[in-house]
Order: C-alpha cells, then sequence, then structure tokens
C-alpha cells in the first residue's frame, strides 16, 4: 500500500484531546488495514475523557481514543483470505486470546488476556486507518450507511444483555436510563418481542423521545442523590409507576439499569417482581449501596452485562438490514476528526443521544 499520513485523537490527560499525525500501523500476515470512515462516540469515551481512566484503571500514557468503528479494507495480510480489499466492515474492538478458559467456554467478552481498543497500552479505532487481525472484522453490506454501521457496537452490547437477560415475548421491560444503551436496549427489546416497555430517565427530553420510538409508558426517573429513605422511596416510586401505567403490582420481568445512577439501582431493585431479573449494565461510580436484602427476599437474578459474544454483531447488522431496528433516529450529531473535542463535549453536556465522528481530518 502506498505511504500516506494518520491522523488520529489522542486523549492527552483529562479533558484534553489532540487530532495530530499517528504512526500508521504495519499490517501483519492474519491483519487487515481499515480505512476507517465511522466513528461513534459513547458513555466509555466519555469515561476515559473526563478521568484519563476507567474506574480503579488510570492511563499512565496518552492513547488514541474509539471503540465504535466501520471503514474499508484497504490491505490484507498475505494468510488473510475471509476478508478482502474493497470489502465494508464493523470493528469487533474487543481483541480475546481465544486460549484461556473463559474464552473456551464461549464467554470472550470476559477473556483473561483481552484487549480493548481505545484502553491503554491498545490504540483505539478514532483514527484514519487502523490494523486488527481479519476475524475482528464483519462484513457489511452496501446499504448499511457509515453512520449506522459506526453505531453497530453498541447495539451487539445491547443484544448481548438481552442474551444475558433472556428478552421474550410476553414479558414486561423496565429500563432505566435512556441515553445511548438505554435506547437501544429498548429497541432490542420491541424486536425480541417484548409486550410492554417502561422507560425511565431524568430528562424529559430522553423519556419522550423514547416514548415515540420504543417504549409503551415513560416516566421521569428518580433524583440524582439517593434519598434518606430510600427503602420506602423506590417501593413507593414503583408503586406510582405501576399504577399510573396500568401494569401488574407485583412489578415487571426484567429490570436494566443504564444509567449508572445509585438511586436507578434501588428503583430498578424495587421494580422487579419476585423471581424476576434485574441487569447492571449502566457505569456510574465504581462502589455503590445496594439492597441486597431485598435481593435475597425476591429471590432475583442479578447479573451484569458487559461487552458482546460471538454473533452479537451479526445479529445487529440483520436487525437494522432487516428494518427491526432503526438507528438513523438516535444519531443527533455528527463531527468530522477534526472537531473530535467538540464531539466529546457534546457527549458530556448530554445534549445529544448519540454523536457520530466521520473520518475527514
Amino acid at each position: 500500500m502506498t505511504q500516506v499520513s494518520n491522523y488520529g485523537c489522542i486523549l492527552i490527560k483529562a479533558l484534553s484531546v489532540e487530532v495530530k499525525e499517528v504512526t500508521l500501523p504495519v499490517v501483519g500476515r492474519e491483519d487487515v488495514m481499515v480505512k476507517v470512515e465511522s466513528t461513534g462516540i459513547c458513555g466509555s469515551d466519555l469515561h476515559l475523557y473526563n478521568h484519563f481512566g476507567f474506574g480503579k484503571v488510570m492511563m499512565r500514557k496518552p492513547n488514541i481514543l474509539g471503540h465504535e468503528s466501520a471503514g474499508t479494507v484497504v490491505e490484507v495480510g498475505h494468510n488473510v483470505t475471509d476478508v478482502a480489499i474493497g470489502d465494508r466492515v464493523c470493528i469487533e474492538p474487543t481483541m480475546f486470546c481465544r486460549k484461556c478458559h473463559n474464552c473456551k467456554i464461549g464467554k470472550t467478552n470476559v477473556c483473561r488476556n483481552f484487549r480493548q481498543a481505545g484502553m491503554e497500552p491498545t490504540p483505539g479505532t478514532l483514527q484514519q486507518y487502523y490494523v486488527c487481525e481479519s476475524d475482528f472484522v464483519v462484513k457489511i453490506p452496501d446499504s448499511l450507511s457509515w453512520e449506522e454501521a459506526g453505531c453497530i457496537q453498541p447495539l451487539a452490547i445491547a443484544i448481548q444483555l438481552a442474551k444475558r437477560a433472556k428478552f421474550a415475548a410476553g414479558q414486561t421491560v423496565a429500563v432505566f436510563g435512556c441515553g445511548p444503551l438505554g435506547a437501544l436496549v429498548m429497541a432490542t427489546a420491541r424486536a425480541y418481542g417484548v409486550s410492554k416497555i417502561v422507560a425511565i430517565d431524568i430528562s424529559q427530553k430522553r423519556v419522550d423521545f423514547a416514548k415515540s420510538m420504543w417504549a409503551d409508558y415513560s416516566f421521569i426517573s428518580p433524583p440524582k442523590e439517593l434519598p434518606q429513605d430510600y427503602p420506602d422511596w423506590a417501593a413507593a416510586f414503583k408503586d406510582q409507576v405501576m399504577k399510573d401505567a396500568g401494569l401488574d403490582p407485583w412489578g415487571v420481568d426484567i429490570a436494566v439499569e443504564a444509567s449508572g445512577a445509585e438511586p436507578c439501582m434501588h428503583a430498578g431493585i424495587a421494580f422487579t417482581h419476585p423471581g424476576g431479573t434485574y441487569v447492571q449494565a449502566g457505569l456510574g461510580r465504581a462502589i455503590n449501596s445496594f439492597p441486597t436484602v431485598e435481593v435475597v427476599a425476591k429471590e432475583l437474578d442479578v447479573i451484569g452485562s458487559v461487552r458482546y459474544t460471538a454473533g452479537c454483531f451479526q445479529t445487529a447488522i440483520d436487525l437494522v438490514v432487516s428494518g427491526k431496528v432503526d438507528l438513523k433516529p438516535l444519531i443527533t450529531a455528527i463531527f468530522p476528526l477534526s472537531r473530535s473535542t467538540e464531539a466529546l463535549e457534546a457527549v458530556r453536556r448530554g445534549d445529544d443521544l448519540k454523536v457520530v465522528i466521520m473520518n475527514q481530518q
């Protein structure tokens, strides 16, 4: 391949990124080089941008951001046979080892030795070119726009959550947090035949949007800080919502916490009927209080959901191409690569639902 310049968005420190030329990756025998066309920005990008780290793991040096990307294959390694130059692809940003116990039993999303694009020391995908092994790209059809393709990865995460929660026809699901993840969880729930969806968020704009797209009922969420009388408050909130929605006061089959807000965790447990399922997917503080007595008394299945497993990307692509999930209304702002700071600040303000960066320097 002819040598070309390669610009990327580098996180320098908290709240500071620079778009500058970075080393063009070398293509190995099993690798492909992708000319990145679009990259979605999500909550984990924002977490890195805000804190220069993720949870308890702080970054030690600057790194290229990004992990929700799609583009065109422009070079392939000598041994690559399943992908060709010119193929349109989505990039799977979690690189699992294939050798550990978890990988061997199909839990590649919690591989013991995984590398994640955008998390030090692995460069992210928010650059003009990106190199990875060929089996970490998934082909996409021409009918999928680049903007939509930049949102396939978070939809794959929602599909993994649906697997974990066992979404099915006839269920009632409450989703706390109507940001990108919560929105895609609701879209997936609707595609999977869930009967009733309750959308809850602190933003009136977001619950109205959720109601217009997928939710049967929408409500303003609890306060940002946990009240002192939170056990009684959570139960009363649940009772009021179920009454106003005309749903069974017993509670919902599945509650999905997609906001990371501690009050929503308590409310989610209160909303879930005995024997039901509570899913924690939102990222907030590393340590939160949790109503363990209620979990035990109601014999709830409490599960976490992270990343994706085999088939989630292809399922996401199929749902969009078939029209069962419409990603276009979620994309509310598009920025060029050169305006990456503005894109991240837009996500930080929370004014936009889904921000996509198109690969223009």
